[in-house]
């Protein structure tokens, strides 16, 4: 009894490291990934080798599949692609079992000495994230040592060794109890890491190890679909890897014996045939996935189609879980997402204010009115949601996006007041008073108009992909329209002055539409300070952010 409690807690032990490793890479690269995933992923190839690049330096699924689900909802990455770096991710997520298989239990003292000094004793967030990382596998090494200790006590020419021989004539029982177990511990590593310690003892083999490895990888695909199935779009992700490891683990269990031979051939201990099935597994995985990538995808799409909706439902948040977040890396890719929707409400808004302007329709009007509510709800929805799950003390990385997603959203939230409050109230007026602009009057407006609805989308990738080029030019095109705006006006008062009928009949509606639609392109100006100042060049050039215009 005592050493399945002690195997128990080794699983444990690997559980929690497991879990404190993504919390450390959190730590470490915070938001930074998904900006370095959306440049990288050209097409399904290079999306492939990126999804295994930034799995080999964060090497955690859960981080992993939220970067993916954010990026492709937010629109910046296709869905084949997403799932290509999925593919790729799952290679380089086999780098722990490698490490494991390496026997450097014997480290694992010196990785926490380290891994703990990083950590408490010093200030800088990538420092501490760099020592929680280091104490993470030194609980995962420990949690090894600690099975590997306890299985020398099993009589493995008992009871055991019978259980074991039975196993290994039921191979699909035995992945299908594989997969079980990782979808209970929700980690493959931890899986597989029972495995190695379980073979280091001799008291299993390889035959049996081939068969937990293939199931264990259906058991994570398994639990990536439970945690995606919320949204659509990562439901259709994880469904399409859940697929792929499916068929690879069919094929890997109808050939167990051949497979088995080939691993024999590998040089070295049980350990490193394992760490070697389980990533020829994923490598098997890629290919097929990278090959099959779009009838993979519109397979996935068949299966889990988009709902029809048939009856409205009350507007509210689309993303925000109102649960426990865990992970703030998760946190904040929700808040992300729900802001890129706040975003397309108010640039939707902007623009059907021009139709309504256009075409003096008031029904239209409070339309744009009631969408500024919507607006406001998502503010007020989105700012209690970050300062409910962002609260990590000395983590810089999630605290400075968090400040940089609440900056943004106060600017989405003005822009808003000044659509609902001052444009459609001027375009109101307009219908009303049944008066029209010159043609001059109409072509300045138009123009003015449109050129601040190109920043406010430029805005909005420049947020979302924090991509300094689509800064400065945004920064460009605030000091462009604010000379715009002054020849508009004097060509304004030179009609005035020419007594043109139209233009004194709404001069003060045409000049109010000038100074709103500034300020709106003032406030959407905003967003490139953060990203600029980051980058650490021409932050001594920035204007004022507290003046208008």
């Amino acid at each position: 009894m005592l050493t399945l409690l002690t195997i128990g807690g080794g699983v444990a032990l690997i559980l929690f490291g497991v879990r404190f490793l993504r919390k450390g890479l959190d730590r470490l690269f915070g938001p930074k990934l998904a900006v370095w995933m959306q440049k990288a992923s050209k097409n399904r190839f290079k999306a492939l080798v990126t999804g295994l690049g930034v799995s080999l330096v964060a090497p955690s699924s859960t981080t992993i599949s939220v970067l993916a689900v954010s990026t492709v909802q937010a629109g910046h990455l296709s869905a084949t692609r997403t799932l290509a770096i999925m593919f790729g991710a799952d290679i380089g997520l086999t780098g722990t079992v490698l490490l494991i298989s390496f026997n450097l239990e014997q480290y694992a003292p010196v990785l926490a000495l380290f891994g703990v000094a990083l950590f408490q004793f010093t200030q800088r967030n990538h420092l501490r994230g760099i020592g929680q990382i280091l104490a993470s596998f030194s609980f995962i090494f420990i949690g090894i040592a600690t099975i590997k200790a306890a299985v020398n006590n099993i009589d493995t020419t008992g009871d055991w060794a019978k259980l074991i021989q039975i196993a290994e004539h039921y191979p699909w029982a035995l992945a299908l109890f594989s997969a079980g177990l990782a979808v209970c511990l929700q980690s493959s590593t931890a899986t597989i890491g029972l495995v190695i310690a379980l073979g280091a003892a001799g008291t299993l083999g390889l035959p049996v190890a081939l068969a937990v490895v293939a199931g264990a990888n259906v058991g994570i695909a398994i639990t990536t679909f439970i945690i995606g199935f919320r949204t659509l779009e990562s439901r259709h992700l994880a469904a399409g890897n859940l697929m792929v490891k499916t068929v690879i683990c069919i094929l890997v269990l109808l050939n167990g014996p051949a497979i088995c031979n080939l691993l024999e051939q590998i040089p070295g201990t049980l350990a490193n045939q394992v760490a070697a099935a389980h990533t020829g597994f994923n490598i098997g995985v890629a290919l097929l996935g990278i090959g099959l990538i779009g009838p993979i995808h519109w397979l996935a799409c068949a299966m889990f189609p988009a709902p029809t909706q048939v009856e409205p439902t009350p507007f509210g948040p689309r993303h925000l879980d109102a649960g426990p977040v865990d992970s703030p890396m998760l946190a904040l890719g929700m808040s992300m997402r729900e802001l890129v929707h706040t975003g397309e409400i108010v640039r939707r808004m902007l623009s059907d204010w021009w139709i309504c302007l256009k075409n003096n329709d008031i029904e239209l009007a409070k339309d744009i009115s009631q969408r500024d509510d919507h607006v406001d709800l998502l503010d007020i929805k989105i700012k209690r949601f970050l300062t409910r799950t962002i609260h990590i003390e000395g983590d810089g990385n999630a605290s400075n996006e968090q400040i940089r997603q609440l900056s943004y959203l106060n600017e989405l939230e003005n822009i808003g007041d000044i659509i609902d409050k001052n444009l459609v109230e001027l375009a109101i007026k307009k219908a009303t008073l049944r008066v029209d602009f010159s043609e001059q009057g109409w072509e300045e407006l138009e123009d003015f108009h449109r050129k601040v609805c190109e920043n406010l989308l430029i805005a909005d990738m420049a947020f979302t992909t924090q991509n300094k080029a689509l800064a400065q030019q945004l920064l460009d095109h605030k000091e462009y329209l604010r000379n715009l705006e002054r020849q508009f006006r004097d060509r304004h008062f030179t009609r005035l002055n020419e007594g043109l009928t139209q233009t004194h009949e709404t001069s003060a509606i045409h000049l109010d539409i000038l100074t709103h639609l500034k300020r709106i392109n003032s406030h959407i100006s905003h967003v490139v300070y953060s990203i600029l100042i980051e980058e650490n060049e021409e932050s001594d050039k920035l204007p004022d952010t507290n003046t208008e215009g």
